[in-house]
């Protein structure tokens, strides 16, 4: 009976002012690592300068709340389901920022919990790992060479860049293929030159094309997921 009233017991462990602050400036420093990483590896055109500011403030605040928690299971249990609500009431548009919430989210709580050496090995290593995956592009399909976006009138043939492809493109792949309400064609390529130094002449000859109305090229490294 004695362990069930511990175990159930609300009181709180009483920290110092030192403790305190040195927790909330220590999760403060991991979380603009984690921002830093976040900023550095982020790919796309949904950067949100609010949502680095968040994963600063997530930190920060779930060091707090654990330290306010204590040992107290049923407490934790409860900042754990609002921390969930929070994460499924707000849009989230790349599910790589949802594993930067939780990233975050877990070093304020290994900070709050005194647990200094994971808190601060686990940092250093995700941040690690988290940038030599984006150095090696790991995970994409595409590993080195361009995305050309070709939008056309309907009118065109769907082979009209065979020639120019024929004469500047190593390798190409077809993408896809995305008609319009308004009767534009899209087509989306990957591909690699035979001479880099070609590419703005591959570009206009593309452009010069009949029937083509905007050409699009990037590398693929910066494409985003079509």
């Amino acid at each position: 009976m004695n362990e069930l009233t511990n175990f159930t017991n609300l009181g709180m462990i009483e920290y110092s002012a030192a403790i305190i602050v040195l927790n909330i400036v220590l999760s403060f420093i991991l979380s603009i690592i984690i921002a830093v990483v976040y900023q550095k590896t982020h790919r796309g055109v949904s950067y949100s300068q609010s949502f680095v500011v968040s994963l600063v403030m997530m930190c920060v605040l779930s060091a707090v709340a654990m330290m306010i928690l204590g040992n107290n299971l049923i407490r934790a249990l409860g900042i754990l389901g609002v921390f969930t609500l929070l994460r499924f009431r707000t849009i989230i548009k790349d599910t790589k920022d949802a594993t930067y919430l939780f990233f975050s989210l877990a070093m304020g709580m290994a900070v709050g919990t005194s647990n200094y050496i994971i808190a601060f090995l686990a940092t250093i290593l995700l941040s690690s790992i988290n940038i030599f995956l984006f150095k090696i592009n790991f995970g994409s399909v595409i590993r080195e060479g361009y995305i050309l976006t070709v939008t056309t009138n309907s009118d065109i043939q769907d082979n009209f860049y065979k020639k120019s492809f024929d004469q500047y493109v190593k390798f190409y792949k077809l993408l896809q293929i995305r008609t319009s309400s308004g009767e534009e064609k899209e087509f989306y390529f990957s591909l690699k030159f035979k001479d880099e130094s070609l590419r703005e002449e591959f570009v206009s000859a593309i452009k010069n094309i009949q029937g083509v109305d905007i050409v699009d090229l990037i590398t693929s490294r910066d494409s985003a997921e079509y």
